[in-house]
């Protein structure tokens, strides 16, 4: 047991310091977790919540949750040019565990809309925070002692800014952010600890089939300096906006199965199931997802000419 506490702390210092900051199956739907550019993208107030249980079965394994709400910012014009720049507000806060560390943080976010057609629109989006990050002594011991690791519980605050642009139609949409804008030394954390920017780039296209049904290739990739580039390839098939499914693959590590269900126009719930394909999987560690969201857009008319392929 000491030996894989010993094994899942190592892995956290490479998960917050040196790898992507979390995994999201259902990426698709919440890119506004992703992306502040997405701040106010839609017509109506949104907000999205979900958790996330990784390696399910392992002791200290990663668990993170997270929610946002974000929506359009207006003057008072009520017949706006669809050529008129808009702009969005919006929060978002998330937390996560590994072993004895976990990490606590939350921004606000600001972004700004310029439609260059009236079917095509651009994204800018920054948003500022602070994050947290704690080490509990009391869930870590090591066989030999040891002077780097810490002997009591500490944590750190240090401020956070995110940026992403976003382009996209009613079909089709591409994004492009940058997390850890601010460089942070975590001397009490290691001498060796600091927090490096993370780059992801999503692209997805929504292409009609028949009878109401549509299917939606995407992908999410993700690159931090002095690691390998981490991709995530997912098709979904959707019936009306009302209920969605599919696969996916993630880069050596699993591949995914999601399925999300749409109630009352303005509810949906989601869940999605990740099968371990890396070494892990001799043990049959899987992951679990599951997130639920809320908006009102549907009652702005057709969701399919309102809303791009980020989908309601």
């Amino acid at each position: 047991m000491k030996n894989i506490l010993l094994i899942l702390s190592l892995i956290t210092v490479s998960f917050v310091f040196g790898q992507q900051q979390e995994h999201l199956t259902q990426y698709q739907f919440n890119q506004f977790a992703i992306n502040p550019a997405l701040a106010g993208s839609k017509k109506c107030i949104d907000i999205r919540g979900g958790y996330r249980f990784q390696w399910v079965g392992i002791e200290g394994a990663p668990e993170n949750g997270f929610i946002n709400a974000h929506a359009p910012l207006k003057f008072g014009d009520k017949k706006r040019s669809p050529y008129k720049p808009s702009h969005g507000i919006g929060g978002h806060l998330r937390r996560d565990a590994v072993g004895p560390f976990s990490t606590l943080e939350t921004h606000l976010a600001y972004a700004f809309h310029v439609p260059i057609k009236k079917s095509i629109k651009l994204s800018l989006g920054l948003s500022f925070g602070l994050k947290q990050i704690a080490f509990d002594a009391n869930k870590f011991t090591t066989i030999y002692q040891d002077n780097a690791v810490p002997s009591s519980t500490s944590f750190i605050v240090f401020p956070d800014m995110r940026f992403g642009a976003w382009l996209s139609t009613k079909n089709e949409y591409v994004g492009f952010s940058i997390h850890n804008l601010i460089p942070n030394k975590l001397d009490d954390l290691g001498t060796n600890a600091k927090s490096r920017m993370h780059f992801y780039l999503t692209a997805g296209k929504k292409m009609k089939l028949e009878k109401g049904w549509t299917i939606i290739p995407s992908i999410m990739m993700a690159k931090v300096k002095n690691t390998p580039l981490d991709f995530h390839i997912s098709a979904l098939f959707d019936l009306d906006n009302k209920i969605s499914f599919g696969l996916g693959l993630r880069r050596t590590d699993a591949i995914t199965a999601q399925v999300r269900v749409k109630f009352m126009n303005f509810i949906s719930i989601g869940y999605s199931f990740d099968y371990i394909i890396s070494k892990l999987q001799k043990n049959m560690y899987q992951s679990h997802e599951i997130t639920m969201g809320m908006n009102g857009c549907s009652s702005y008319g057709n969701t399919s000419t309102t809303s791009c392929a980020t989908f309601e």
